[in-house]
């Protein structure tokens, strides 16, 4: 019984370097085919991040005035960014300062959205949007 457990064990052991050898080498082809892959994601990837930079609103003025005589405005006293861990205070400041305190209308609003979604994307977070919750105006 030992006998038989140490020749298994032995060739066990024995065909190990056969194993080894069958370990997965990627052939040329492979190599290819993943080069192929890896750049049509990237193309991609590419491909999406210049269709989000071109929403509508990105040649929008920051603070475009609200005199359009069709636009109704609302007054903005405050806006809070909620959700927003990866907006330094400056960065904070900077994009909302020109609406604070100021009558905008839908066009003035989008465009804060939009220059706070731009903010995002141009650091490389392509899945962060800024949207506007319901509001009780």
């Amino acid at each position: 019984m030992l006998r038989s457990s140490y020749r298994a064990v032995v060739a066990g052991l024995a065909l190990l370097p056969l194993l080894a050898s069958a370990a997965p080498f990627t052939s040329p082809g492979d190599r290819d085919l993943i080069r192929d892959r890896q750049q049509r994601l990237l193309d991609e990837q590419r491909k999406r991040l210049e269709e989000l930079q071109q929403l509508p609103g990105k040649g929008a003025p920051a603070a475009a005035d609200a005199s359009g005589d069709d636009e109704r405005c609302f007054e903005i006293r405050r806006i809070e960014l909620e959700g927003a861990g990866h907006l330094g205070e400056s960065a904070r400041r900077q994009l909302l300062a020109p609406y604070q305190g100021r009558c905008l209308g839908v066009g003035q609003l989008n465009a804060l959205l939009k220059a706070v979604t731009d903010h995002y994307l141009d650091r490389g977070y392509v899945t962060t949007r800024a949207y506007l919750p319901q509001q009780d105006l």
